[in-house]
């Protein structure tokens, strides 16, 4: 097993000793209600879907920073180490097949600590931008 593989394991490990249950509550506690039970959103709800669309992000830092910037993540009652315990989680649950080629780099509380401090002031702008960039290179990002 290599290292990331390892170190993934010890963050979701982790989850139930955070005080907020396992990674799949965090979601479903904190994400669900406008993501869906399944990453599928919405169509009404102008929230984009989770499944099959949010790994491409992790193909750039901006889309992996954007991620976490989101006002539902970095506004959320969620401590840093929940908040990389649950995105952990949910990327390849729900999109493993988008990831970029090679192994996931799991997040760690630092690094979402670093981008929950520095959140860009129009999101949408932000997301559009990052959307652009990645399909520039080819991905089927939505």
């Amino acid at each position: 097993m290599t290292a990331r593989a390892l170190a993934l394991l010890a963050i979701l490990a982790a989850a139930p000793a955070l005080g907020a249950g396992s990674a799949r509550m965090l979601y479903l506690q904190h994400c669900a209600g406008c993501h869906q039970a399944d990453g599928s959103a919405s169509p009404l709800s102008n929230i984009p879907a989770l499944k099959d669309n949010t790994g491409y992000f992790l193909r750039s830092p901006e889309g992996r920073a954007y991620l976490v910037q989101v006002p539902g993540t970095s506004n959320s009652p969620l401590s840093d180490a929940e908040v990389a315990v649950l995105l952990n989680w949910m990327i390849p649950a729900f999109s493993r097949d988008q990831l970029p080629a090679g192994e996931f780099t799991p997040y760690s509380a630092e690094e979402v600590g670093r981008y929950r401090a520095h959140k860009p002031d129009d999101i949408t702008r932000a997301r559009a931008q990052v959307v652009k960039a990645l399909q520039e290179q080819g991905n089927a990002v939505q």
